[in-house]
């Protein structure tokens, strides 16, 4: 939706967009919202606090709280039936926080795995926290920079140029990293005995799952939604958005469960 056209006199085709945000909307504070909040609160209260290789998971986790309050600020707003125009506002924000913070902390995340797997030597020399904390601060501030400023001062056409272009060189990023941690994985060790075979076969099915969730998800904005904001008439747009929206509502719940999956939480979920 254009925010250059957004006012406050509602179309058949705005509410439909509007009826399907907030649906999507409470389903990601329904499911998302609980599910990250559990993980921060295991990574917090853990033994020792947050360890340096849960950074990287704690400030996605972060984010997607950030984007579920956003998305209770913005299902208030439309029940209460506040300002059109100030609705599309914090939802660009919004929409920008989620599009921007989940694929780069997956790389980061993805970068990691592979530093250790690949290169365990140059991942040893920046193992301490003070790297990754440092990282993570300067993402943090570099992406609120990008999730405010385009929503107020950049045109919809420049941002959905600059959202795809860095959509696909964190695309092929994480499917570089990924693939070459599960070839590495996929051969057996030196020596390796059962124990060492079921943690490479664990650690591989969850990094196979994550690429896959991840890549899909930024394919299809790439080289679905991109286009579409970019060409196609508004009603297109609407359903292009809502339906990058319900998947990215889906995926959120993927690296939570993938998390309780690696730390033992899931007892029942045998794969």
């Amino acid at each position: 939706m254009n925010l250059s056209e957004a006012n406050d006199t509602l179309t058949p085709d705005n509410l439909f967009f509007y009826h399907g945000a907030v649906v999507l909307f409470t389903s990601s504070i329904l499911v998302t919202l609980p599910a990250n909040v559990y993980i921060m609160w295991l990574i917090g209260c853990g033994p020792g606090g947050p360890t340096a290789t849960d950074l990287f998971v704690l400030s996605l986790s972060s984010s997607e709280v950030l984007f579920c309050i956003l998305a209770f600020y913005l299902s208030l707003q439309f029940i209460l039936e506040g300002s059109t125009k100030v609705w599309f506002q914090v939802l660009q924000l919004a929409l920008q926080l989620m599009l921007v913070s989940r694929p780069i902390f997956h790389s980061c995340i993805c970068l990691e795995r592979y530093m250790a797997v690949v290169h365990p030597v140059v991942f040893l020399r920046f193992k301490p926290l003070r790297y990754r904390l440092a990282c993570c601060v300067v993402i943090w501030l570099l992406m609120l920079l990008y999730s405010i400023i385009p929503a107020f001062t950049i045109s919809v056409r420049a941002s959905v140029y600059l959202l795809t272009s860095m959509s696909m060189f964190l695309m092929v990023l994480m499917v570089y990293c990924s693939v070459h941690v599960l070839c590495v994985l996929s051969q057996p060790g030196p020596g390796d005995g059962d124990r060492d075979k079921v943690v490479r076969r664990k650690a591989f099915k969850v990094i196979m799952t994550s690429m896959v969730f991840t890549v899909c998800t930024q394919a299809f904005r790439v080289f679905t939604v991109g286009p579409t904001v970019l060409f196609a008439s508004q009603h297109v747009i609407d359903v292009a958005v809502l339906i990058s929206l319900a998947i990215s509502v889906v995926t959120g719940t993927a690296t939570p469960v993938l998390y309780l999956y690696r730390s033992g939480k899931l007892p029942w979920i045998q794969v």
